[in-house]
Parts: C-alpha cells; structure tokens; sequence
C-alpha cells in the first residue's frame, strides 16, 4: 500500500476533530512529503555513502584536460539511490494513488502517481547500471552505450506516451489529454492546439531531451540538483493550480483534481534533493551519478508531461536546455558535422571552469540563474 499514512488519517479514527484532520488538505501534506524526503534523505546518506566506498562504487572521472581538477576521483557515486529512496518513500506516505476526480473524468487507479512512480524506477534502474558498469570496468565511458541508452529512454517513452493518451490509463480527461500549453497565453486568445498523434512525439521528444540535459549539467558539486529542485518545484505549484477549483478558474486552467497529488509527489521531490544537496554540495561527499540524473531526468519529463509544462520546461529548466544546447553544438554540429570545435568546452560548465572560474562561483550562479528562472515560469501564471 504506497498511500499508508494518508488512508490511516483519512480512515476515521475520529481525528476529524483533533489537528490531524489537517492531512485532508493538500498543502499540509505537500509539507509533510517535503519533511519526510528530506528527513529520509538526511539519515540514510552517512550510511549508504559509507556503504557505497565500502564496496567500491567510485566515481569514473573522466579527462578533460590539464586544466580540470582531478581531485573527485574516488568520490562514491551512485547516490542517486538515496534521492530515489527519499522520493519514494515520502511520496508512499503522502500521495493517494487512488484520486478519484469526478470533474477530471479520472478512475481509481487512473492517476498520475503509479505513473511517476514507474518513470523513476525506470529511469533509475538504467542509471544504475550504467554506473555499475563504468565501475566496474574502470572507465568513464564504460557503461551502457549511448544508442542502448537512448533505446532504453524511447521504448521508456513511448510507453508512458501510449498510457498518457490511452483511455483508463490516462490522468487526463477526453479533451485536455492531447492539448500542449502555451506558457502565458490566456486559452481565450489562443486556445491550447490539440496535437492529437503529434503528441506522442512531443513527450518521446521531451523524455529523451529532459532526461540526457539533466545528465550533462551534473558535472561539479551541487551544480544539477538545485535547478532540479526548482523545476520540480515550479512543476507542483502548476499542478496545484490545476487541482484548486479557485484558482484554475483564476488562471484558466482545466481543473483536475486528482493532480493534488502531483502536487505532493513534486514537494516530495523537492525534500529529497534539498537532502542530498547537504551532502551533494562542495566538497561532495557522493556524487548522484547516473543512477540520479537519469532518474531526476525522467522523472522531471514526467512530471512536465502531466502537469502540461512541457514547453514551459524551456524557461524552468533553462539551465539545462544551456547545457544541452553546448553538448548539442559542440558534439554534433561541431565535431561530428564541421570536424573541429565550436565552443571552448562542452557541458557549458566546463567551458566557465577553462576560462578560470572556480567551481563554486560556476555552481552558485547556476543556481541563481535557476532561482530567477522558476520565478519567471511562475509568473507565466500571472499572465495567463
């Protein structure tokens, strides 16, 4: 049972009259999700950190040059595990996986919840092999292969497309199930296009950008978790909007009630990266790894997809479209097209660091950068 503690308060052990009968509101059970990851996240890092060097799993640098400190050798990786651990089980506490929405047109069992769930259980499990391998074979580009990688992602993919666009299976109702939302723009001067085929291209599209952009930016401590925190973040304050009556009327959104519990799921998120951000930041005492940016990434596509912020994630998670865009132009227009490089370096923070900036001035001004981005996308929802 992943909603344990939610259905025991709900269940009628006559709390409707004590305090406790605020877990029925969504906002106190987004904090509560938040608390409960970032409190999970918090007590089991020592131990998994010290359990991952026991058994070897230490990051793979890979060389960039003379220029880039080579110091992070050794760092236990795969602490991805402990950000998928804190997720899970906040969001098993808090989330209610069986919403029924009468105004969505959603079933029991029809939400978005097992869908997330199954997206960074997924996304996880590849990140971990990969990991598992470039350990274990002594190199950084050891792992999987860069076309498993993104055969894995895009079967991933299209099966979470079938599902989202699939009657029974769906979190959205006939008629907003293949809508895209144009961030800002009021639907009454122009209504959201229904894509109707075409979006099951756009989410593969989204799945495979989301999910590999994530994975470039996490090359310097703490340099991939804020922002990823942040686009989370913005991510549950839409889903918000869309289960609040009020406040979707407000802002012209469908209202769709069973997304309270995104809502949850991204406050669950967002506990669980503050967490390992205490042990992620300079100097990192582990390293997510693989087995954390794949399953951040997927699970950030996923969450884009069923709070309907796909092109939204264009301002949210600029700092990993930035990144992406580097490793983009450098590698296949510039190497593999032209044959020679375009940029000084490729991820984008590798570029700042050869210009002679020090890490952590590199790090704290994504982050702010970041910060500023998710109060833009938010305030997309002023102008709607």
């Amino acid at each position: 049972m992943i909603d344990m503690l939610y259905l025991a308060f709900k269940s009628s052990w006559g709390l409707d009259e004590t305090p406790l009968r605020l877990v029925h509101y969504t906002t106190t059970r987004m904090v509560l999700a938040f608390l409960t990851a970032f409190a999970i996240t918090y007590a089991i890092s020592p131990r998994v950190i010290k359990a991952l060097y026991k058994r070897s799993m230490r990051d793979q640098v890979r060389d960039y040059g003379k220029e880039f400190s080579q110091t992070k050798s050794g760092t236990p990786t795969m602490g991805g595990l402990i950000i998928i651990a804190g997720i899970l089980t906040a969001a098993a506490l808090w989330c209610n996986p069986r919403k029924t929405g009468s105004a969505a047109g959603m079933s029991d069992l029809a939400s978005a919840i097992p869908l997330l769930f199954m997206t960074l259980l997924f996304f996880g499990g590849v990140g971990a092999v990969d990991d598992y391998l470039k350990v274990k074979r002594g190199g950084a580009d050891s792992g999987l292969s860069r076309r498993m990688k993104l055969l894995l992602q895009g079967g991933f993919a299209s099966l979470f497309a079938v599902l989202v666009l699939s009657e029974g299976s769906s979190p959205f109702p006939d008629g907003v199930r293949d809508q895209l939302y144009l961030p800002g723009l009021p639907p009454k001067i122009i209504p959201p296009p229904e894509l109707g085929a075409l979006y099951f291209g756009l989410i593969v599209i989204a799945f495979l950008c989301i999910s590999n952009a994530i994975n470039f930016a996490d090359g310097l401590d703490g340099l991939a978790i804020v922002p990823s925190g942040m686009t989370a973040l913005v991510c549950g304050v839409f889903a918000y909007f869309f289960s609040h009556a009020t406040l979707a009327s407000a802002t012209q959104l469908a209202h769709l009630e069973g997304m309270t519990e995104v809502a949850v799921f991204a406050a669950a998120f967002l506990g669980a990266a503050v967490g390992f951000l205490w042990f992620n930041s300079y100097p990192a005492q582990v390293f997510m790894g693989d087995t954390g940016s794949m399953a951040i990434g997927g699970t950030l596509a996923a969450l884009c997809v069923v709070t309907k912020t796909e092109l939204l994630f264009l301002i949210a998670g600029g700092i990993f479209v930035y990144e992406f865009l580097s490793v983009f132009i450098q590698d296949v227009i510039g190497i593999r097209r032209i044959g020679k490089r375009l940029l000084l370096r490729a991820p984008a923070h590798h570029a700042f660091q050869y210009q002679g900036v020090a890490e952590t001035k590199v790090v704290l001004r994504f982050w702010i950068v970041s910060f500023l981005l998710a109060v833009l996308s938010l305030a997309t929802l002023k102008l709607r």
